[in-house]
């Protein structure tokens, strides 16, 4: 009779046993000390495929690998022996092959009498999906699918440790040219193709990243030195042979390559530092040329650094910039005709800084863009009380290119009261060339007003009478290094004759600069030269000094 009751009790506890199991809804199963299962629930069932029976009568040894079956063992024999609860992850294989992440927790228990292991198994596998996606994310770039830079300085580090990689930092060449001309959907499109074509021709273990807008590197192994960096920037310049398809755009694009290669000692930033100082050198070429890293590049390069922060700080401050005017005299040498405005940096330290030195590094970093607007604020106050005189003004095609560019002009005019027909706004055939259709508009708009176009340095370039007749120049300026020649080069000569030729066959005006001494003088007045620019008449002069020659000019006129 006491045995049956015993029996119903045990009965009992196990059919709520099963009851607690299966109200549980993370999958638990109990172990005894024999490592043999007892009991689990349907959640685990389902998470492990098979039913409770296999489970409780199928050996261990028989799912379990020799390495999984000795460290279960050893974590539950810890368990049994400390009574402490023990906590692990591990990658499972679920009933449909799929590889789980889960957190399995044990705990020590009695039932009855009997010690067992309760495990608790939780799912993670959405959290780790997560984790790995957010780390995706964090490690490449979401346009191109490339790891991006955090992931190339990484890698980076890994390869200095390994041994003596090479970076090679590739920058797309007036990439945004092509963005503001197609939009960004075909820029956007054309970026994922050259990603793939970069991607596509990678070696072995060399990485490929995309570390800016229009930035990429390429991290190549075991490249000892010049001569191997020098292969590797020319194969990777060949993947530009070919067009990019971006849309329903074919489109060719230029690259601009800087590389560094790894020394004994060289640490990540460093050599990365140095791939950057050849990139920025490369990027002062034309399009599709490479530069490598040495000493003297870096130098230069850091010295033309200095120098741009200089500008910026020079900007900020003010003081430094002075605008000065070289007279331009008429066809009889005497009478001044208007003067043309030049920028001069006085640097604290360096004293005179000619403007060969700072105006590419101030197009290159854009500083043009204010320092252009400040020259012709300047230019424009000062002239505006000389109305008979004209004042011819530098644009740079970046300052051409700023939107509302004629906006801020009219502004300036408007300001000091200048009449838009004083003003002559001096561009290059370069800049023409690259003239889009909104730079077209702006300089249009500022004709109608009465601003007249230059041509400057005519000759030097792509000389071409379309240019003179589609943007309707209003004058041309002959390159100096054409009058400097004058006196012994036959080809200066005839150039110099074409382009007056030219001007007057198309009503255009045409000023000489660089008139040095009267044998370039006389040979141009023979030719029929309008105007004159150059030492011989006048040096560039403060802005003191030209207004004390132009009121004085005014004067003799004027008597």
């Amino acid at each position: 009779m006491r045995q049956a009751e015993q029996g119903d009790a045990d009965a009992a506890r196990g059919a709520c046993l099963r009851t607690m199991l299966e109200a549980l809804p993370s999958p638990v199963l109990l172990i005894d000390q024999a490592n043999r299962i007892v009991d689990v629930n349907q959640a685990f069932c389902d998470l492990a495929g098979r039913d409770r029976d296999y489970w409780l009568s199928t050996p261990s040894e028989t799912y379990l690998t020799q390495e999984q079956l000795a460290r279960f063992s050893f974590e539950r024999a810890q368990v049994f022996a400390t009574g402490k609860d023990l906590e692990t992850e591990e990658v499972i294989k679920g009933h449909d092959g799929t590889r789980r992440n889960v957190v399995t927790r044990r705990r020590r228990i009695l039932i009855g009498d009997t010690p067992l292991v309760l495990t608790i198994l939780t799912d993670i596998t959405p959290l780790r999906t997560a984790e790995a996606h957010i780390r995706h994310l964090a490690y490449h770039d979401a346009l191109s699918g490339l790891p991006n830079r955090a992931a190339l300085n990484e890698q980076l580090a890994t390869a200095l440790a390994d041994g003596a990689p090479a970076l090679l930092l590739i920058d797309l060449y007036q990439f945004k040219d092509i963005n503001d001309a197609f939009g960004d959907a075909v820029g956007d499109a054309l970026l994922r193709a050259f990603a793939y074509r970069l991607a596509g021709a990678a070696r072995g273990s060399d990485r490929v990243a995309r570390t800016g807008g229009d930035s990429f590197a390429v991290l190549v192994d075991d490249c000892h030195d010049s001569v191997a960096a020098e292969a590797e920037c020319r194969r990777l310049l060949a993947l530009v042979d070919a067009p990019f398809i971006g849309g329903a755009v074919a489109a060719t694009l230029g690259v601009s390559i800087g590389c560094a290669w790894a020394e004994s000692g060289l640490c990540a930033d460093e050599l990365h530092r140095r791939a950057e100082f050849a990139l920025y050198e490369a990027k002062r070429q034309p399009a599709n040329e490479f530069r490598l890293y040495d000493a003297a590049l870096a130098a230069e390069v850091q010295a033309r650094r200095t120098l741009e922060a200089d500008l910026r700080t020079a900007l900020t401050a003010g003081d430094q910039f002075d605008v000065h005017y070289q007279p331009v005299i008429d066809a009889g040498g005497h009478r001044v005709v208007g003067v043309e405005a030049l920028v001069r940096w006085q640097h604290p330290q360096q004293g005179m800084i000619p403007p060969v030195r700072f105006i590419p590094i101030a197009e290159a970093s854009g500083l043009i863009v204010p320092l252009g607007e400040w020259v012709l604020d300047r230019a424009v106050a000062m002239m505006a009380r000389f109305p008979a005189l004209s004042l011819a003004v530098n644009l740079s095609p970046i300052q051409l290119r700023s939107p509302g560019i004629e906006t801020r002009i009219l502004a300036v005019l408007a300001r000091h009261g200048m009449d838009p027909r004083q003003l002559q706004l001096e561009v290059t055939e370069s800049t023409m060339l690259a003239m889009d259709t909104g730079v077209e508009l702006a300089l249009a708009r500022l004709r109608e007003v009465g601003v007249q176009l230059v041509l400057d340095d005519f000759g030097t370039g792509c000389s071409s009478l379309s240019h003179l007749h589609k943007l309707a120049v209003d004058r041309v300026k002959i390159d100096q290094s054409f009058v400097r020649d004058l006196g012994r080069s036959q080809d200066a000569r005839a150039i110099i004759q074409a382009v007056l030729g030219i001007g007057q066959s198309l009503g255009i005006g045409v000023t000489a600069e660089g008139v040095e001494d009267e044998l370039q003088r006389g040979f141009l007045r023979a030719f029929g030269c309008h105007e004159y620019q150059g030492y011989l008449f006048s040096r560039p002069l403060p802005t003191a000094d030209a207004v004390a020659f132009l009121e004085a000019h005014m004067e003799r006129a004027a008597a």
